[in-house]
């Protein structure tokens, strides 16, 4: 059996722990604010007061911190088909996928800014590729194998919310949620 970790191996994977969790909250706060381009490895080191070494150490590059950043979006996007693909009738499924999809927009709203106004993000991120299969998967989901052009159009409209809402970051979530929801439910009724 193996022993228990010591008090001290816990304190230094638990620092190891917050110290990638400031390095994500940093990087995405400069992504939103300055773009990815705009922005270094060793940016986020001054901002952190860290080296670049150390960010380095936790992140191998930029374009692994904002895969970090992007993962849990589309891991939401993935539990909504899941959850969507148990569902029996197509109006439970657009109403399951439609919440799940303005959940997510909300509680990665500095995310969608990011993804939103730095077009180049596609090329850097394998996720985008998986955000294209989730919309294939959500498309199926909704309208079956062989969607019309309408249904697809309409689906790719209700994706690309993530933009509005980058550009709203004015707006409470409070606010954003019924508009966001009356949208998604014009776009895909039930």
């Amino acid at each position: 059996m193996t022993p228990a970790p010591s008090t001290e191996q816990l304190t230094r994977a638990e620092q190891a722990r917050q110290t990638k969790e400031n390095i994500l909250g940093t990087a995405l706060r400069l992504f939103a604010e300055r773009g990815y381009d705009a922005t270094s490895l060793q940016d986020i080191a001054d901002e952190i007061g860290l080296t670049k070494a150390a960010v380095y150490y936790h992140y191998r590059s930029k374009s692994a911190i904002l895969q970090a950043l992007a993962d849990p979006v589309y891991e939401v996007m993935s539990a909504a088909n899941r959850r969507a693909a148990g569902l029996r009738s197509r109006r439970q499924r657009v109403e399951a996928l439609v919440n799940d999809y303005i959940d997510m927009l909300l509680a990665h709203r500095d995310m969608m800014r990011v993804l939103a106004n730095d077009p180049i993000m596609r090329g850097h991120m394998k996720a985008a590729r998986t955000m294209d299969n989730q919309i294939a998967e959500s498309l199926r989901l909704l309208f079956g194998e062989k969607p019309t052009i309408d249904q697809r159009l309409a689906l790719h409209t209700a994706a690309c919310l993530s933009e509005a809402v980058a550009a709203m970051p004015d707006v409470p979530d409070d606010e954003l949620r019924p508009a966001l929801d009356r949208a998604m439910r014009r776009l895909l009724p039930g």
